[in-house]
């Protein structure tokens, strides 16, 4: 078994590996979740990233900003916006070689890029000479194991300079495109809605409950969002609608109600419409439930940061997370339990949908 490696040694190594010597402080966390993805759920998780990004500050691997406003103070310990490698000194080495580039890449021309720019561009270079132009599209880190031998090589491209500055295509010249991880998902009945659970135990409660409701016909899709990973992998329902030939005319969403958690469902939410999908909707009949169950303490969120995520919410719901918020409290989907979900969930009461979310969404036109 390999030892574990600690957590300033994982966003080292995504410091290193990103193209870009300014790496956003979001790709960093988001590294060390998908390492250690207990993380994501831990009171003391802002400390931990905080305290790991001060040990390679200490050793001089990084740099964080110096300016308070490009830091994020929505919760303690406060947590930059970016942080910057430090390269150790290089050798003096001779100036790499000019070369002519194919058209497509002609804003190279008179450039003088570094090492890992020039490995980039040459192999790219050869591969659009050899009619890559035309080439099929594939995943991205297919792209990368043919022109570098290593999937990940590509990994953050999406965020380097040459994409953000309009330069490099992924479509056009690399051929290729992002393949996040899809939205999992069971078809539990007819009914045009989807119910997105962000954790794992919440998601089986209602599975265990809604695959056995008497009502078959009330019942539609459940999926498990996955904590953060839901404002990607929002992106990959339409494939999913396209081949099963369904329609959905709602997306409901049930998730702990936490800083992280509502941020996280805002994003999806905005990436859901962008992509001609519904605006994700809450599912209030839960969040009530969820409200009544014990709090857990964790570090206080700024009033300001309170009411921007707590917006997503309905009133009356939207000024009570924010009392939670504001007061260091948060509650976890685990703290509705499978007995007393199924009371707030049960056939008596009426209609599936209704008991879920009472607050009616604007669906729209349907989307299938």
């Amino acid at each position: 078994m390999t030892t574990p490696r600690t957590l300033d040694k994982i966003l080292l190594d995504r410091l290193n590996a990103h193209p870009r010597k300014r790496v956003p402080f979001d790709d960093l966390a988001a590294a060390a979740y998908t390492s250690n993805p207990a993380l994501l759920t831990a009171p003391e998780r802002r400390q931990f990233l905080a305290d790991a990004l001060a040990v390679l500050r200490d050793t001089g691997a990084l740099k964080l900003p110096v300016t308070r406003k490009l830091w994020d103070h929505t919760a303690l310990p406060p947590l930059p916006q970016w942080a910057e490698r430090i390269d150790p000194p290089r050798p003096a080495v001779s100036r790499l070689p000019t070369r002519s580039w194919v058209a497509a890449l002609s804003f190279l021309d008179g450039l003088r890029l570094s090492p890992h720019d020039h490995h980039l561009f040459t192999r790219l270079n050869g591969f659009l000479l050899a009619d890559g132009a035309s080439s099929e599209l594939v995943p991205l880190r297919d792209r990368a194991f043919e022109l570098f031998g290593d999937e990940k090589h590509l990994d953050g491209i999406h965020d380097s300079k040459w994409v953000l500055g309009g330069f490099l295509s992924i479509k056009d010249h690399l051929r290729a495109y992002l393949t996040p991880e899809p939205l999992n998902i069971i078809e539990l009945g007819a009914a045009p809605w989807l119910l997105i659970v962000e954790n794992t135990a919440a998601f089986d409660n209602l599975r265990r409950i809604l695959r056995n409701w008497p009502h078959p016909n009330e019942v539609g899709w459940l999926a498990f969002g996955d904590g953060d990973r839901i404002a990607s992998s929002i992106t990959t329902l339409p494939d999913r609608l396209a081949e099963t030939g369904r329609t959905l005319t709602e997306i409901l969403y049930y998730g702990d109600l936490d800083y992280d958690g509502l941020h996280c469902v805002i994003l999806a939410s905005q990436r859901s419409v962008s992509i001609g999908l519904p605006p994700l909707t809450p599912a209030d009949g839960l969040y009530a439930a969820l409200l009544k169950c014990a709090h857990r303490k964790t570090a206080v969120v700024t009033p300001e940061a309170a009411h921007t995520v707590s917006a997503w919410l309905p009133s009356p719901l939207a000024n009570e997370a924010i009392g939670i918020l504001t007061n260091g409290t948060v509650v976890r989907q685990e703290a509705l339990l499978l007995t007393a979900l199924r009371q707030v969930l049960t056939p008596i009461n009426g209609n599936l949908r209704q008991q879920l979310a009472t607050v009616a969404a604007d669906a729209g036109t349907p989307y299938n």
